[in-house]
């Protein structure tokens, strides 16, 4: 097995795969760090017990913002991390379809401040159902460039079409998170209930 650390001498765009695993985790350090600078520490004028729990119980939709994002982001770099274990070279696509990934990674911390601010409206749950189907469906487009392009090591061709129906499935839950946004009863509860929508990647996860 080839050094991904070595040039491929057969990669004419001389692109190196360990290169950009580096540069992804680089970037994924960098938004999962950033994700709490939307959590303000409460500036209260009067400060009492009291008044510090109302500012604690205020900060909920934040806190859970930061949460999901976090986690949201680790299960991505993840994927990612488990696909370039079986990725051998990289070429200039590849390369490509990475950084307009890390485009939309490096979104979300906005993408969840948007949220945790006005988690009640319908507009900042859906750009962020927009920012994670992006991500979903760039990681879902990498993948099957690097199988169909050779890239990969030697895999099975029943294993190649699972990995790529459960990568799909990524994007496919931040579609049934958009659409739920727009059902009426998550408009008469609250617009953050359709980010629980999420919660069914690390379900699907187990079976990859």
């Amino acid at each position: 097995m080839q050094d991904k650390g070595v040039p491929d001498k057969e990669n004419s765009s001389g692109v190196n795969a360990k290169r950009i695993e580096t540069l992804v985790d680089g970037i994924f350090a960098i938004a999962m760090t950033l994700l709490v600078l939307g959590i303000a520490v409460p500036s209260i004028a009067n400060p009492t017990e009291a008044a510090l729990y109302q500012a604690i119980y205020n900060l909920i939709p934040n806190f859970y913002s930061y949460a999901i994002s976090f986690m949201l982001l680790a299960i991505f770099w993840r994927i990612n991390h488990l696909q370039f274990n079986r990725i051998q070279r990289a070429d200039a696509t590849l390369l490509w379809i990475t950084v307009v990934w890390l485009l939309f990674v490096a979104l979300v911390p906005f993408s969840a401040f948007f949220v945790g601010e006005y988690g009640n409206f319908q507009l900042p749950n859906i750009f962020f159902d927009l920012n994670l189907l992006a991500i979903g469906f760039l990681l879902f487009l990498n993948w099957r460039h690097a199988l169909n392009s050779g890239l990969t090591d030697e895999m099975d061709e029943e294993v190649k079409k699972s990995s790529l129906r459960i990568n799909l499935m990524l994007p496919a839950i931040s579609i049934l998170a958009l659409a739920l946004t727009f059902l009426p009863f998550i408009k008469e509860y609250g617009y953050g209930w359709s980010s629980l929508a999420y919660l069914l990647i690390p379900v699907i996860k187990q079976f990859q």
